[in-house]
């Protein structure tokens, strides 16, 4: 109940914050791969890289605390978001890290959320880029998450991948990485 609840707030705290669908070209999965792929994984899940790299690039920080409810992971100890627009990205996305704890160890993760991606290319494309190894899926009504485990940026990551297929195989989606610290 609790991931169904995350993810509707997913999709309505998005809308909210873009009056324009994020969306990337029909059947285009690969763009947004690349987005997840330079800003969360090439980056190794770096809390600080990523709050840099914003503060830089000037992008919006969104309200204190919105982004926790995106975050993959529950305990969260402490969170930024923004909402990202540059030359670099097909159209504005929302991206936050977190610091955090899974099974008691310390984590930061990075996380990218579309309002609206191809599914199944993304899926596609995330498979045929990396070496992804899937650990698991789980389905609660329309919502899937799946969790990967490859290496990237020189560490051993954790990949969750959020996401609701609409009938037209479109969707939300919110692709995380996950790193010890």
């Amino acid at each position: 109940m609790e991931l169904m609840m995350r993810c509707r707030y997913l999709i309505a705290f998005l809308a909210a914050v873009s009056p324009s669908v994020i969306a990337l070209a029909a059947g285009d999965g690969s763009g947004a791969v690349e987005v997840f792929r330079r800003t969360c994984l090439a980056q190794g899940s770096s809390f600080d890289a990523i709050a840099s790299a914003a503060a830089a690039k000037g992008w919006k920080p969104l309200p204190g605390g919105d982004f926790e409810r995106l975050a993959p992971l529950e305990d969260v100890d402490f969170s930024s978001g923004w909402m990202a627009t540059d030359r670099a990205l097909p159209e504005p996305v929302v991206i936050g890290v977190t610091k955090a704890r899974r099974d008691g160890r310390p984590v930061e993760t990075c996380t990218v959320a579309f309002t609206k991606v191809p599914i199944e290319p993304f899926l596609k494309a995330f498979s045929d880029s990396t070496d992804a190894e899937k650990l698991s899926e789980e389905s609660e009504g329309t919502w899937t998450s799946r969790l990967y485990m490859l290496v990237a940026g020189d560490r051993k990551q954790f990949v969750k991948l959020k996401y609701a297929r609409s009938p037209d195989g479109n969707g939300p989606m919110a692709a995380s990485s996950i790193a010890e610290r």
